[in-house]
């Protein structure tokens, strides 16, 4: 059930942070980390040579399902608890930015290449408390982490608020995420060169119509158009939107294969 209030906080078995470790995530969440050795395996007998990113959710997105427990109900109780609640709130989010951190470290120490966190509730938390309450969580993450692995790379994705993407680009983290939102001609411009981009092809293009408009070759004309909008270098070029389910996997593959053949040729080129 979610959490109505700092009363009701009180009365659960929430963990006191100076309990957040390790140990406690091995516990909880141990069956990840064995799932991340698994898939490193496989990788090692395949011969595949690809990173493996880790992932969490980001500690608002968190805290809005705590308090509110659904993505479609409930759905103001999250900025609710920040308003009225501003000291409980930010002692939940103190706590679930250590569990979230300990829960990539352990993902890394697993054998994950990278680690994004996803901010998957963005669009549900305005610009003031944003700034107060959730990027102060999120910078946090980048700083531990990269004391504890300078070498893997961190991304960050601000789902639905991409408009924080510039101030996001100041927080530590290596790449930035982009939704379908953010125009490609000035999302360059919004980070500078202190970060990498991923994003932001449009899935749409990947799901087949009556008209059959939707062909492998739409697919690497519209990908095309993205690398030249974004430049081909310091891009990890990606969805702007998870898989829904109805996309054709010819075209997905289609869109993998685009990414490499145009990418290769825009670098050959210097573009």
């Amino acid at each position: 059930e979610p959490l109505i209030d700092p009363e009701d906080m009180k009365k659960r078995n929430i963990p006191d942070i100076s309990s957040i470790n390790k140990e406690f995530i091995l516990e909880k969440l141990g069956v990840v980390m064995e799932s991340v050795k698994l898939i490193r395996r496989k990788m090692r007998d395949e011969n595949k040579s690809i990173p493996l990113i880790g992932f969490s959710a980001a500690p608002w997105t968190l805290l809005f399902y705590i308090v509110g427990g659904s993505s479609k109900r409930n759905t103001e109780n999250g900025i609710k608890w920040l308003n009225e609640y501003p000291d409980d709130s930010r002692e939940l989010l103190q706590l679930l930015t250590k569990i979230v951190t300990e829960y990539v470290s352990c993902q890394v120490e697993a054998g994950c290449h990278i680690v994004q966190i996803f901010e998957a509730m963005g669009m549900m938390i305005d610009n003031d408390n944003l700034e107060k309450f959730a990027l102060p969580c999120l910078e946090e993450i980048s700083r531990e982490m990269k004391k504890r692995f300078p070498d893997v790379p961190l991304m960050v994705f601000c789902r639905g608020a991409c408009y924080m993407n510039e101030k996001l680009s100041h927080l530590g983290y290596d790449v930035v995420t982009i939704d379908g939102s953010v125009d490609r001609a000035t999302a360059r411009v919004a980070v500078g060169d202190r970060v990498g981009l991923q994003g932001n092809y449009d899935p749409i293009e990947l799901i087949p119509d009556e008209a059959s408009s939707k062909t492998p070759e739409t697919v690497r004309a519209t990908t095309l158009a993205m690398l030249q909008e974004l430049g081909p270098q310091r891009l990890i070029a990606n969805l702007g939107e998870g898989l829904g389910g109805k996309e054709s996997p010819d075209l997905v593959r289609a869109f993998v294969d685009s990414v490499h053949d145009e990418s290769r040729k825009l670098i050959s080129q210097n573009i």
